[in-house]
């Protein structure tokens, strides 16, 4: 279809306008006949139909009044007569059969062989409780096109029921003999129109063509000539505005030459700007930018030579390009340079820029061949401000970078002092409050040994099972905090027995997959960061996603590690989490971004309300190392 439409869209730009005009007539012509000749075949289609459905009414009414008494009597016969008498005035009709009050059919006119169906009896019955005293009228589709099928009661049915079904081939050959008389119009009409058409665009396409020259004479170049078209129709209204636009190309032409130079000038300029531009956070490569800068310069503004300074970023780079005796100093000068003094230029043939606003921070020195015009210097202004914009560009580029590894050494100590007092917290837990913890419930043991009362026993038992608890609580937490198993075996173990514990403390099922890990092990503060982010993750699943499953896939390739968390809760919406306002509930998922972002990697949380929450950890760069293994930790 594409293709049928780009070719009708060549064909028709490259036909002429006599073409055109003709081919607008003629299918204007043709469109009305063919939007008449629809919008009348439909017309009298609904029509027709309308009289056709009155007539199998009609029809089936004057068989049922005429037929009461042959169908009383069982006369066969005369009911033949009547039906064959009926079929022979009415052409469009299909079928007639007569059936008894129980719809047996007594005579039909299909032929004798021929047997009707159960699916043409039932296909059009009155309705029980009707009294059969109403005709009533169905349209179906059959292998001989559309039948409009009346049933009409014979005696209130008491005598039987009359089938009439009028077929639709009258009405489409009454169409088709209107249609055919229409395209024989329509061929008329659009002859006419033809000739017509012809003859008026004879005489604009005269005109056309001559506007068609004086615009070949324009484009080579020829600003000199006239067009002479005396009518006053658009076409000679075009001749004039035609005339008009010479005129003004002749002012044009003379405005182009003038700036010319300032254009050409221009697109020197933007394009020494675009490559100082794009190279300024790339210290080791502008100074070659730099120096093809120069060369630039010298080529385009006719130059003796060019020396260019610049402090970038607090390194210093300087070019020099052109005559060696041009280079900046106070014992060297070419002959159109004489010596200067406190970057005061001597001579008309010598141009200095300080590059800086507010403080310089470099400069461009040029000695022209011949005297520079206002566009030269333009140009070198625009030169020098960028330069200075390039600079303060790497100054911040510079600044920013020391200020995002300062930023991520000190995330990364703070880290480390996390663990580490973690790791205090720990031992205290584990050392101290776990023994006064053990010491109440031995106290508590030998108290119960004592002669009391039954009421203080069982005091005491509840004593003990709450201090219990507490120690059980304080030993998960403890280990929580910093588990030994990860300084001593490693990740995979540590997070094994994590998991082992959550389930048990939880009553969740967690699945883990680790792939391509081997015996391998990472660094410390890498080991402690994965592990946090799915320390967190689980927790918040156990806390708030009321999940009932979680996996875990834990991978190793070509030196990258991700991690995957996931779970089946109620979710969130992860977007408004991520990007609210800092907040005490939102520190968790806040301290793993930050975490990771640490580390080089990305964090990115998928989840929706009702459909779960995915945590991806991403690009946690450790090295090259085999991966050729999976190990499954199922629940």
């Amino acid at each position: 279809m594409k293709r049928l439409y780009l070719l009708f869209i060549s064909v028709l730009s490259n036909s002429s306008v006599k073409t055109k005009v003709l081919g607008m007539t003629i299918g204007l012509v043709i469109l009305m006949a063919i939007t008449s000749t629809i919008i009348l075949r439909e017309i009298l289609v609904v029509k027709l139909s309308e009289d056709l459905d009155r007539r199998a009414v009609s029809i089936a009414s004057d068989l049922s009044s005429r037929s009461i008494d042959y169908t009383i009597l069982k006369d066969i016969y005369s009911l033949h007569n009547l039906l064959q008498d009926t079929t022979q005035h009415n052409p469009d009709i299909e079928y007639i059969f007569i059936t008894d009050q129980d719809l047996n059919v007594l005579i039909h006119t299909f032929g004798p062989d021929f047997k009707i169906s159960e699916d043409l009896l039932n296909i059009n019955l009155l309705e029980v409780g009707s009294h059969f005293e109403t005709k009533q009228l169905v349209t179906f589709s059959s292998e001989n096109g559309v039948i409009h099928d009346v049933i009409a009661p014979i005696f209130s049915g008491e005598a039987g029921f009359v089938r009439v079904g009028l077929n639709e081939e009258q009405i489409y050959k009454t169409i088709d003999a209107i249609t055919f008389i229409l395209i024989l119009s329509t061929i008329f009409v659009g002859a006419i129109g033809f000739v017509i058409a012809f003859f008026l665009t004879k005489f604009m396409y005269r005109d056309l063509m001559h506007l068609m020259e004086k615009s070949k004479q324009v484009a080579a170049g020829d600003l000199d000539c006239n067009v002479d078209i005396n009518s006053n129709d658009e076409i000679g209204k075009l001749g004039k505005e035609f005339n008009r636009m010479i005129k003004k190309l002749k002012q044009k032409e003379q405005e182009k030459n003038q700036y010319l130079n300032v254009l050409q000038m221009r697109n020197s300029e933007l394009s020494l700007l675009h490559q100082l531009a794009v190279s300024s956070v790339d210290i080791n490569n502008f100074n070659k930018h730099l120096k093809n800068a120069a060369v630039l310069l010298i080529n385009d503004l006719n130059l003796n030579s060019c020396f260019i300074e610049l402090d970038l970023a607090g390194e210093k780079i300087a070019t020099f390009q052109g005559k060696n005796s041009c280079q900046k100093g106070k014992d060297k000068a070419c002959e159109n340079c004489e010596l200067h003094k406190d970057d005061q230029v001597l001579h008309e043939s010598q141009f200095y820029l300080p590059i800086g606003t507010s403080m310089k921070i470099g400069q461009i020195n040029v000695c022209f061949i011949n005297k520079p015009d206002e566009t030269t210097k333009k140009f070198l202004y625009s030169f020098a401000s960028q330069l200075s914009v390039v600079a303060e560009n790497a100054r911040l580029w510079k600044e920013i970078k020391y200020k995002e590894e300062l930023r991520l050494k000190l995330l990364e100590r703070v880290i480390t002092v996390q663990e580490e007092e973690r790791k205090r917290i720990s031992r205290e837990l584990h050392d101290e409050t776990s023994q006064s913890i053990t010491s109440i419930i031995v106290g508590l043991t030998l108290l119960e040994e004592h002669s009391i009362s039954d009421a203080m026993k069982q005091k005491i038992q509840d004593l003990k099972v709450v201090s219990q608890k507490t120690l059980e609580e304080i030993h998960y937490i403890s280990w929580s905090l910093r588990p030994s198993v990860l300084d001593d075996l490693g990740l995979l173990p540590a997070i094994k027995k994590y998991v082992i514990e959550y389930m048990n403390k939880f009553n969740l099922d967690v699945d883990i997959q680790v792939i391509g890990f081997n015996q391998l092990r990472v660094s410390s503060i890498i080991e402690v960061t994965i592990y946090r982010v799915i320390q967190e993750a689980l927790t918040n699943a156990a806390r708030h996603a009321e999940a009932e499953n979680i996996s875990i896939i834990l991978k190793h390739s070509n030196g990258i590690v991700s991690v995957i968390i996931e779970d089946d809760g109620k979710g969130f919406d992860a977007n408004q989490m991520l990007n609210a306002n800092l907040v005490k509930d939102h520190l968790g998922l806040k301290g793993m971004q930050e975490r990771i972002e640490s580390l080089g990697g990305k964090l990115l949380i998928e989840s929706n309300v009702g459909i779960g929450t995915t945590v991806y950890v991403k690009d946690i760069l450790i090295g090259d190392e085999p991966c050729d293994k999976t190990e499954n930790y199922a629940s």
